[in-house]
């Protein structure tokens, strides 16, 4: 397919084997009675067996370089004109949303739905999401999460001192292709397929579907791999399709929160002399 994004709808693959098979069956006369618009398909996905490995996570460069930034959350100035020091309280709290979008190119959907679990072991992820993603979006989802921080320190601040005390936090931001190998199978054996009448639900034939096989046609096996896999305490064995997607993960995170104190002195003979612009006569 060469650079060519691709997305392989199996609910479409399912309902067309099913529909061929059905038209078929009828004959050509027959066929032409049956619109396949006054049917729709009741397909079982339960019967089916999704095990996904993520197989690749490849690092991209940043455009910038020195992707950690110091990001200031608040600050508060303190100013102590007394010859003596001072204690200071510096609180408060504040939040910031982390971001993690995935974007696919190349995957596989059922219907208008992804199917994908994303292993991002090592990767910098900025929601608490457990090292995996549950992804349903057929092209793009942001997962997100609101983080809180909180500060209550206390300050010292020397005489004749004006401390500006200021909260940091590090913004991290991480770029990572991935792909995703993922292996389809029939644990129960077959998936059956019903075809049902729009108008009262009738069900008009049922097919099982055996082999994985019959539902790929000359052109999609070349984005799917169909293997031959043992079933245990039988000498049959079973067709699974292998179907890799790719895609793209981007990261917005925040860590090491801390207190950064400057301080600059407040000259004594400054401040008199302000007072004593003030008197008046």
């Amino acid at each position: 397919m060469g650079d060519k994004d691709f997305q392989l709808d199996l609910q479409e693959l399912v309902e067309n084997y099913a529909w061929k098979r059905f038209t078929d069956e009828l004959g050509c006369i027959k066929r032409l009675l049956h619109r396949r618009c006054k049917y729709y398909f009741d397909i079982p996905w339960g019967f089916v067996d999704f095990s996904h490995e993520t197989t690749t996570t490849n690092e991209r460069p940043q455009k910038e370089s020195g992707a950690d930034k110091n990001k200031v959350l608040y600050f508060s100035t303190f100013d102590n004109k007394s010859g003596a020091s001072q204690k200071y309280t510096f609180t408060t709290e504040r939040s910031t949303t982390a971001t993690t979008s995935v974007e696919m190119q190349d995957n596989y959907t059922i219907g208008k739905e992804a199917n994908l679990e994303i292993d991002l072991k090592g990767v910098k992820v900025g929601v608490g999401v457990n090292d995996s993603l549950s992804v349903t979006d057929t092209k793009c989802e942001v997962f997100s999460e609101v983080l809180t921080w909180n500060i209550n320190t206390e300050i010292n601040v020397p005489p004749w001192t004006s401390a500006r005390a200021t909260l940091n936090i590090v913004e991290e931001q991480s770029f990572e292709e991935f792909e995703v190998t993922t292996t389809i199978s029939l644990p129960k054996g077959s998936l059956p397929v019903s075809i049902r009448r729009t108008k009262d639900n009738k069900i008009v034939k049922t097919y099982r579907i055996k082999n994985l096989r019959c539902i790929f046609t000359d052109k999609q096996k070349e984005l799917v791999k169909l293997e031959l896999l043992d079933v245990p305490n039988s000498q049959i064995k079973k067709v699974v399709a292998v179907i890799v997607s790719r895609g793209v993960c981007k990261s917005l995170s925040w860590k090491k929160q801390h207190v950064e104190l400057q301080c600059s002195e407040i000259k004594p003979e400054a401040n008199e002399a302000r007072s004593a612009t003030n008197v008046v006569d």
